[in-house]
């Protein structure tokens, strides 16, 4: 779809790996700023049972519409769609998991997205668009082979491809959230360019809670000084548990603290409320990001 045109006709759309549905949202505010007129989601793929009853809520569509896990879908039981949206796994591609690759055979849960290119070669009329998500990593050196394998096997079926990482920060949301997306275009059918950066006048704080039930709060106000810039927080009930902050890195918003009992680099950080959020990662599930809140005189 090309940017800032109006959209005249009902756009037909599917989704793979949906979770609660992001891209349906997205449209959704796109038909409330009149960028398209209106959408019909005709399908979703996901797994998960929290997150399909979750979906369902959300966008308010019965669950008869769930197509189950995208490796039990053949292309001639879907309907067709203008439009395809998929964010596929990225655990073996992200600097957070074990790197094991998405390559076709690989058995991953990122090789999972090599089946939306096999029902694109199953469906009897092809989508005229194709958005596929995933983390940064995927551009780097280690994965660029795979990749060309990929866009080459959509290009084979008359795609012309348009890709480009872009960070949530640049689009007034107060995150560091870079994210690679590949945009799929049937027979070259429409012009395309992604957004310009617009910058972000958030931060964090603007988004968190004024008032917060103490049990989500990691330790009490005390704390141990260090030395002129840096102090000592422990965890509730947890001597052993210490959190270094450095106040100046504070002021200045990002990481500015670390958790020195945590084994995961990135779970270990700490951040300022003054910056922007972090991209959360699968295991923040157990070991969640960690921020610095100054108590309100």
């Amino acid at each position: 779809m090309p940017n800032n045109k109006y959209c005249e006709s009902t756009i037909k759309v599917g989704t793979f790996f949906s979770g609660i549905g992001s891209p349906e949202k997205a449209l959704q505010k796109l038909k409330e700023e009149r960028i398209i007129k209106d959408f019909k989601l005709e399908f979703f793929s996901e797994i998960d049972k929290d997150a399909i009853k979750s979906f369902c809520v959300v966008h308010n569509v019965d669950e008869k519409l769930n197509m189950g896990s995208i490796t039990d879908i053949k292309g001639s039981e879907l309907p067709y769609c203008d439009l395809w949206i998929g964010g596929f796994p990225c655990q073996d591609i992200s600097c957070a998991g074990k790197m094991k690759g998405f390559t076709s055979n690989s058995s991953t849960r990122s090789s999972l997205g090599w089946e939306m290119i096999r029902l694109i070669k199953e469906v009897s009329v092809k989508p005229k668009f194709v958005i596929f998500e995933n983390v940064a990593n995927i551009v780097s050196k280690a994965f660029k082979e795979t990749l060309d394998l990929f866009k080459n096997d959509l290009e084979e079926l008359g795609y012309t491809l348009y890709e480009q990482v872009l960070n949530a920060v640049d689009y007034g949301i107060p995150q560091t959230r870079r994210r690679y997306f590949l945009v799929a275009i049937l027979n070259n059918e429409k012009d395309f360019s992604f957004p310009e950066p617009v910058g972000c006048d958030l931060v964090f704080k603007d988004f968190l809670d004024k008032e917060v039930d103490e049990k989500y709060y990691l330790t009490t106000n005390e704390y141990k000084i260090i030395d002129c810039n840096k102090i000592q927080f422990k965890k509730k009930n947890r001597e052993d548990v210490i959190y270094e902050i450095d106040l100046d890195k504070y002021k200045q918003g990002g990481v500015c603290g670390i958790d020195k009992h945590c084994k995961f680099a990135i779970s270990s950080r700490v951040f300022s409320e003054l910056g922007y959020a972090p991209t959360l990662t699968a295991n923040n599930t157990a070991d969640n990001s960690k921020v610095i809140i100054k108590e309100e005189e």
